[in-house]
């Protein structure tokens, strides 16, 4: 067991040492290192808008164009067809699967079969050691001349003068060279059947060849044998995550449907029923979604960013005990006509049409209870649960009584509250009920019609504030594990899913259509899920910090980490150039064309950050880490001329990604702002009053258990 371990230790540490580039044990040849340097190249001209030109070289002296044109027919490379694209394998899979392609792949027969050849040069490397004929015993080989069909081996001629054959092309197997009937003069196998019964000649070739050379130059995705194609990477998980993010965004226009349209905020009016049975004009004021999607209220119930549903909010706590100081004072307001009551403040109900019942410490209730009364609540008329001893209900705080599930039968004939020792608030009907509103945990007590009106949750089941978690009922998503202590710190992942609309999402494929995916052809789709994921993470914690009660969706902090490792790319090959010894001006010259090409895109989506649903804290945080993870990750990132290795590189970054991490998470739970008057300022510009509504750091919200009711 112990050995097994130790293997698979041994096997996990080469492949993270490789995926970092870092140094190992064992020795890489240098064959192999430079052909990573350049797929890396090839890969990096993909992603770049102003490629470098190609290097033109110049004509041999001496030489004839005769001369030349036949060198170059016999060291000429196969083209091989391009890749499939993603999206084209999900289309025929899914057209086989469901049965509505007929195509099946096409055996090669006939003429196809004898277009598979090889070039003479291939036979340079058999002077000393000659290859196995008897392994070719029953193929047949076409010469310029006829054989007669006799095999190679048959005929005798294995003594070949090599002297006149063109070089070997190092890199290129048999698989990758054409063949070219006539070289130099040379005589040679100019076709092969591969309809032998026994092992193909292809196998053969490949075994002998590659134990003459003794280097890797039959792999399959060689630099010199592949097509250009072959060198990029899948952009696997670009194509995953615009798709999981567009899914979600029509999932929720279908759901929630769009919101009001605007860019400041837009006022809705309504005639309702209020608790006072009269109808009343009433105004809504909300934010306008000027990109087309759902409302502020439906992206935080979505699993958008939003301090207080991740952590408790001291700000919020305030305001929440100012709502609650309120609702001690409050009493049943019963009308004498025997309509209704209704929990409010005494300077709520009308001295003329009403009874405003509130207990004391002069009143006389059973019990010896001095806080009350509630509308429909009482410790002595509730079976489940019962306040008796040893769990009585409080006696002098009426906001700590729990949820009456079952009550005793009360006379159901209002005789109104005049007489002694009435119970109107019990026998009457109630008027309203707790209803939760707004985004910072409002609550206040009205009729169904009016909670609608304010689009907030009604509960018919409540009776007081008090009882209620409304932040868990603004939050959605899971419920909070400990009632009163939001907990949802996952939304700085999920919020990277979620779009604020149509426009937004626009932007994103833009973005990452164009550009991502590139990226991640260059880099493999592991480092592109590790670049994006944790730089979106930490700018959206970073905004979660600096701006707790502004709703923000959207990948722009991974948006900005992608542009991050571009930098960290493009910068790293302009130093690697300048200490290269090599006159590289021309390359260093397009190089700062292309930071320039994406300097204007970053700006472009900073400008962006100004408006309401996307924010620039996360754009710079995001920058910022992707920068320290992308020099983490990509292990081209090293300048070994200043003695600046990979390993001081990973290291360095490493430490660094992590404090930063560590740096958010402390200020996030244990020191968070409170107040600040300049930090809205980075991410909005109150181009209208009320533009940068709800970017502050504090709240002046105060109560709103009476503020909207009459």
């Amino acid at each position: 067991m112990s050995e097994r371990l130790g293997t698979m230790f041994d096997s996990v540490k080469r492949s993270v040492f490789d995926f970092l580039g870092l140094p190992t044990e064992e020795e890489v040849p240098l064959l192999n290192q430079e052909n990573e340097k350049q797929r890396w190249q090839s890969r990096r001209k993909k992603t770049l808008f102003i490629p470098p030109k190609p290097i033109q070289k110049s004509k041999p002296k001496g030489e004839d164009d005769d001369d030349v044109d036949a060198h170059r027919r016999v060291r000429r490379l196969p083209r091989k067809l391009p890749k499939k694209s993603v999206v084209q394998m999900i289309w025929d899979s899914s057209a086989s699967a469901l049965g509505l392609s007929k195509q099946r792949p096409k055996r090669i027969t006939g003429d196809a079969q004898k277009q598979r050849s090889y070039a003479p040069a291939a036979l340079e490397n058999f002077k000393e050691k000659k290859p196995n004929f008897e392994d070719w015993r029953n193929e047949r080989f076409f010469d310029d001349e006829d054989t007669g069909g006799k095999s190679l081996a048959e005929s005798g001629e294995e003594e070949v003068d090599h002297g006149s054959q063109p070089r070997l092309i190092l890199g290129a197997g048999p698989d990758d060279i054409e063949l070219r009937e006539k070289a130099r003069g040379f005589t040679a196998m100019s076709r092969i059947q591969l309809d032998s019964p026994e092992a193909p000649v292809l196998m053969v070739l490949q075994e002998n060849i590659c134990t003459v050379l003794s280097l890797k130059c039959c792999e399959k995705n060689s630099v010199k044998g592949d097509y250009e194609d072959d060198y990029m990477h899948r952009p696997y998980f670009t194509y995953f995550i615009t798709f999981v993010q567009t899914v979600i965004l029509i999932c929720a226009l279908a759901i929630y449907g769009f919101g009001p349209f605007g860019v400041d905020e837009v006022v809705i009016q309504e005639v309702v029923l209020k608790p006072n049975l009269a109808l009343e004009a009433e105004a809504r004021r909300e934010f306008g979604n000027m990109w087309g999607g759902p409302s502020q209220k439906d992206l935080i119930h979505l699993g958008a960013k939003y301090s207080p549903c991740m952590r408790k909010d001291p700000n919020l706590d305030a305001a929440l005990a100012e709502q609650r100081a309120e609702e001690r004072t409050t009493g049943c307001c019963v009308r004498d006509d025997g309509s209704g009551c209704v929990q409010t403040t005494v300077h709520k109900c009308s001295k003329l049409i009403s009874t405003f019942v509130k207990w004391n410490d002069t009143s006389k209730i059973d019990g010896g209870y001095k806080s009350g009364a509630v509308c429909g609540l009482d410790p002595n008329h509730c079976k489940s649960p019962s306040s008796t001893p040893p769990f009585e209900w409080d006696k002098k705080d009426f906001t700590n009584w729990p949820i009456c599930k079952e009550t005793k039968n009360a006379s159901q004939n209002f005789k109104g509250c005049s007489q002694p020792g009435s119970e109107c608030h019990m026998n009457c009907d109630l008027l309203g009920r707790p209803c939760c509103f707004g985004i910072q945990g409002e609550c206040m007590i009205t009729t169904r019609e009016h909670c609608e009106f304010r689009q907030g949750y009604y509960h018919d089941d409540k009776f007081l504030c008090s009882q209620v978690n409304c932040f868990e009922q603004i939050c959605g998503m899971i419920p909070f594990v400990y009632d009163n202590r939001p907990d949802q710190f996952s939304r700085i992942l999920s919020a990277n899913l979620l779009h604020a609309g149509i426009f937004h999402l626009a932007v994103t494929l833009i973005m990452q259509l164009w550009i991502m995916r590139k990226i991640e052809q260059m880099i493999g789709w592991i480092r592109m899920m590790i670049i994006y994921i944790s730089s979106g993470c930490v700018g959206t914690l970073a905004s979660a910090v600096l701006t707790p009660y502004q709703v923000e969706v959207g990948p722009s902090g991974a948006q900005f980490g992608l542009l991050a490792c571009m930098y960290v790319d493009i910068l790293n090959e302009i130093i690697v150039n300048k200490y290269s010894g090599k006159d590289k001006s021309e390359e260093n010259r397009r190089l700062w064309y292309n930071f320039a090409a994406y300097s204007v895109i970053l700006f472009l989506l900073f400008f962006l950050g100004v408006f309401p649903w996307m924010d620039n804290w996360s754009h710079i945080f995001g920058f910022i880490f992707g920068i320290f993870i992308s020099l983490v990750v990509m292990k081209e990132t090293d300048i070994k001329a200043k003695g600046i290795t990979r390993v001081h590189v990973v290291l360095t970054f490493g430490i660094l990604s992590l404090a930063l991490f560590i740096f958010l998470i402390i200020m996030f739970y244990a020191v968070p702002l409170n107040e600040s008057t300049w930090l809205q300022y980075i991410n909005c510009i109150p181009f209208t009053e009320t533009f940068c509504k709800n970017m502050d750091v504090t709240i002046t919200r105060g109560s709103t258990y009476s503020k909207y009711v009459k």
